[in-house]
């Protein structure tokens, strides 16, 4: 195919998120009944359209929409596309629950941010009452929100997301098992400001907590564990504008911004 058609294509938008590997000798791929449904009912997409498909290793290829005989669409693969959307700062934003419209905007924003992982937790002083299974149950939820906001900002890779039921949690199972992980809690109180870590980070945690703030015993925990407790500012940010902006402030600082 023509280099100039090429790109021309690249900025086409149309870009799906296949979950599973795809395999290097594929020429022609079945599309799931989503991804059929989202390009040619929503987008109008027709036989002959280009889109783009990215896997589960986060490998990217220009293909071709085509109708097989049953009824079913296909792509063709055109090209594989050295894809590279990716920041070199590693963020795992670990994020206090919340209501369901405000957490899918965290995880929408942050995932277009480079987020590589999200952490969600209960805190004590969280308004949402849920236990594990629920919480399990709304992972697959905020997972696709995810890669809708993977296929929209040109990522190749789908951040993980994992919950847990306490800060407590999360440090014991997370945070011990990386020593070299820069970990910051954001607190009004921090006397630290991002300015004074000297260090560029190459792997950073970011914890925020809920509309209440941490309570006292959870920012004990977390000293304990060596998280730094960092503020922006004089003014209070709501917890859904926090964890949104220390990521973007992170990849300005640190990242590929």
């Amino acid at each position: 195919m023509e280099t100039q058609k090429i790109k021309k294509q690249l900025k086409s938008g149309a870009r799906f998120y296949l979950n599973r590997k795809i395999k290097e000798n594929e020429t022609f791929i079945e599309l799931p009944r989503d991804i059929t449904k989202h390009a040619t009912s929503a987008l109008r997409l027709k036989e002959g359209a280009f889109l783009n498909l990215f896997d589960e290793d986060g490998k990217e290829y220009l293909s071709i929409l085509v109708a097989a005989r049953d009824g079913k669409m296909k792509a063709e693969i055109l090209q594989f596309l050295n894809s590279k959307t990716e920041s070199q700062l590693k963020i795992s934003l670990t994020q206090s629950i919340l209501s369901n419209e405000k957490m899918n905007l965290v995880v929408q924003k942050v995932t277009e941010l480079g987020v590589a992982e999200i952490n969600i937790f209960k805190a004590e002083r969280s308004s949402i009452k849920i236990d594990m299974d629920q919480l399990e149950k709304r992972k697959h939820h905020w997972h696709k929100v995810a890669i809708a906001a993977c296929e929209q900002s040109g990522r190749t890779q789908i951040p993980k997301i994992k919950t847990y039921l306490s800060l407590a949690s999360f440090l014991e199972h997370q945070l011990q098992e990386n020593t070299k992980q820069t970990k910051l809690i954001l607190s009004p109180n921090g006397s630290t400001y991002l300015k004074d870590i000297k260090v560029k980070p190459v792997d950073l945690n970011i914890t925020i907590g809920p509309e209440g703030g941490f309570s006292e015993t959870e920012l004990a925990v977390a000293k304990s564990n060596d998280l730094i407790e960092i503020q922006l500012g004089p003014r209070t940010l709501r917890a859904e504008t926090a964890g949104i902006s220390m990521s973007a402030i992170a990849q300005a600082l640190w990242g590929d911004f």
